[in-house]
């Protein structure tokens, strides 16, 4: 992309910003709603729903990985711009299949083939915080490891915003199905037409991120690609981060991808108070995930915090909530003092688990990219980035465990949740000796 000047680049995150708001309106709907879109517009059961998912996120890991090697050959501003055609694609084949969704085969086949474009994987998180290349290029653009931290925070505290609206527009899909739901169409009329609106906007939004990449400026890399996969140097680290990554993408896996549709079975929602509750419930986390983020990378600049105990600590207790979390789940309809109650107590714990993913979050991403040589950051982050996505594909054997044990329906959320803790644990054990952390950390 050229020689620029250090206030060329400084000055130019201001776009990576918006366009990690607009990504993340977009995606923070869609994670959202899709699992909600597969059990009340095409009517798939959880397994069904399962499987969906597990195809998805292989190829998500997959194409993540190819476009984090190319990253490094090509330059990592290039990569994200091309990365991001195809959620863009995704998210207008997304909104295509509802034209189509009184056909069961086509419509399945399109959306699952939409969503692996649009890379959809895991709700709740802050998955429209990232892109293929993104890590790397931080990276590279700003060397002082604190600075890195500085500029994640603000990255997943603008991410957050931005997943608040999007998770504002799944209860306005609510509000739609409602409002369009008359005694001359049926509630699944009316769900697809508010799915099919909101779909299109979010593909416009995400053009409108793709657009502003291309103001993105990269600085030159010190040190050209000369391995073919990775150096010696980077080796170790990496591989400490993919074997607690592994653990914990497992318990994501079992935990995240389908919980919307879970709690809609639990609780007996309808399409309309499904996406009413899902979108209120994941929006008061991203407020907590924003606040927290920002708070947590000003006290890592600050040089107030160790970062990598804290990123382990955080990490254990995000899998101790999410136990919790399964518990009030498979209670349902037999919590105390009726429905009303136990989603309130489940949005509370959900926001709880949403505070630790803010403070952990930038944390284990400047610690992840910290021992890693310049010339590999993009294979790197693209290698490490598949040790979580990958194990995720157990969500295949959440929506069967969910399905064999009705009366326990938060029985693959608990295992999740404690695959959670124990990453944190393997996460500090691995990487509490490693020389090149002990500059950041």
């Amino acid at each position: 992309m050229g020689e620029y000047t250090t206030k060329q680049i400084n000055d130019s995150f201001k776009y990576l910003l918006a366009s990690r708001a607009l990504r993340s309106i977009a995606i923070s709907f869609t994670t959202s709603a899709l699992p909600l879109y597969l059990v009340f517009v095409l009517n798939q059961g959880l397994i069904g729903v399962g499987t969906a998912y597990f195809a998805i996120i292989l190829f998500v890991a997959v194409t993540s990985s190819i476009f984090g090697m190319m990253g490094d050959r090509i330059g990592y501003g290039k990569t994200m711009i091309i990365a991001e055609v195809l959620p863009f694609l995704g998210l207008a084949g997304l909104s295509l299949s509802t034209f189509v969704a009184n056909n069961a085969g086509l419509s399945l086949t399109l959306v699952i083939a939409s969503a692996m474009l649009a890379g959809i994987s895991t709700v709740g998180g802050m998955r429209g915080a990232f892109s293929a290349g993104q890590q790397a290029l931080i990276a590279n653009n700003w060397k002082d490891p604190k600075d890195r931290v500085y500029r994640l925070g603000r990255i997943f505290t603008v991410a957050a915003i931005g997943s608040i609206l999007g998770s504002l527009l799944l209860a306005f899909e609510g509000i739609l199905t409602n409002t369009l739901h008359t005694p001359s169409s049926t509630e699944l009329y009316a769900a697809t037409m508010a799915f099919r609106y909101l779909f299109a906007i979010c593909a416009l939004l995400m053009l409108v991120s793709m657009s502003s990449l291309f103001f993105l400026k990269e600085a030159p890399k010190k040190e050209r690609k000369q391995s073919l996969f990775i150096k010696r140097e980077s080796s170790p680290h990496m591989f400490r981060v993919m074997a607690s990554q592994i653990f914990a993408g497992v318990g994501v896996g079992l935990a995240l991808p389908i919980l919307p549709a879970i709690v809609a079975k639990a609780y007996v929602l309808n399409a309309a108070s499904a996406s009413q509750f899902i979108g209120y419930m994941f929006g008061a986390s991203y407020i907590i995930i924003a606040l927290s983020s920002f708070y947590t990378s000003k006290l890592i600049y600050e040089k107030k915090v160790h970062t990598l105990r804290v990123s382990s600590l955080v990490r254990s207790m995000q899998g101790i909530v999410m136990v919790f979390i399964a518990i009030v789940i498979s209670m349902g309809m037999a919590m105390p003092y009726g429905t009303a109650f136990g989603l309130l107590i489940l949005g509370i714990l959900y926001s709880i688990y949403a505070m630790f993913i803010g403070v952990g979050a930038p944390l284990r991403s400047a610690i992840n990219i910290g021992g890693i040589r310049s010339q590999d950051y993009g294979t790197a982050s693209a290698v490490m980035g598949m040790s979580m996505q990958i194990p995720q594909t157990s969500v295949g054997l959440s929506g069967f465990l969910s399905e064999v044990l009705p009366s326990f329906l938060g029985f693959p959320i608990a295992i999740g949740g404690i695959f959670m803790s124990v990453s944190g644990v393997i996460y500090w054990k691995l990487l509490n000796r490693s020389e090149v952390l002990k500059k950041i950390t």
